[in-house]
């Protein structure tokens, strides 16, 4: 579609499976590209990273690659997500997405099993996650010096996001 792509991540299995786009291998919360993009996307839920630093690692990380006037798309959790469980959802692309369980593990974080089935194959993940209201999401933001410019889904777990006024892409 015309867009120049740089896709991060830390696994190089992951990279290398990446078509169409430049690829780096590395931490997100880590990255020094040097360079700025008119969009920032982060998606999978990354800003619930369990480990408080590593999401404020990585929210730094996309402000300080944020062009003047650019906008960093954020992809949040429900705010159902830890209650609704278990739950799952047909993906228009015909696969199941299943969480299967939810448990806390102290601390505000929680370890959260997910199941996918497609036609052909089964897949099972293990992850935690930091849940967080509106506000705290919000308020992670600040911190790392971005600010909602408006919730682009009505259940707000897609986000578009912007340098606060007077923040430094440090």
């Amino acid at each position: 579609r015309g867009f120049t792509v740089t896709a991060v991540d830390e696994s190089a299995e992951m990279t290398d499976r990446v078509l169409g786009a430049r690829t780096v291998c590395s931490p997100i919360e880590e990255l020094e590209l040097g360079e700025r993009f008119d969009v920032v996307l982060l998606a999978s839920f990354l800003v619930h990273a369990g480990d408080a630093e590593v999401r404020r690692g990585l929210l730094r990380t996309c402000l300080r690659h944020l062009a003047p006037g650019g906008v960093v798309l954020i992809q949040r959790e429900g705010e159902d997500y830890h209650s609704d469980v278990p739950r799952e959802r047909v993906d228009p692309a015909g696969f199941t997405v299943r969480i299967a369980s939810d448990e806390p593990l102290g601390d505000g974080v929680h370890r959260v099993r997910c199941e996918y089935t497609f036609p052909d194959a089964e897949w099972t993940q293990t992850f935690v996650s930091r849940p967080m209201t509106r506000q705290q999401f919000e308020d992670a933001l600040a911190e790392a010096g971005l600010q909602v410019d408006r919730y682009l889904t009505e259940d707000r777990v897609w986000v578009r996001a912007v340098a606060a006024p007077g923040a430094s892409p440090s």
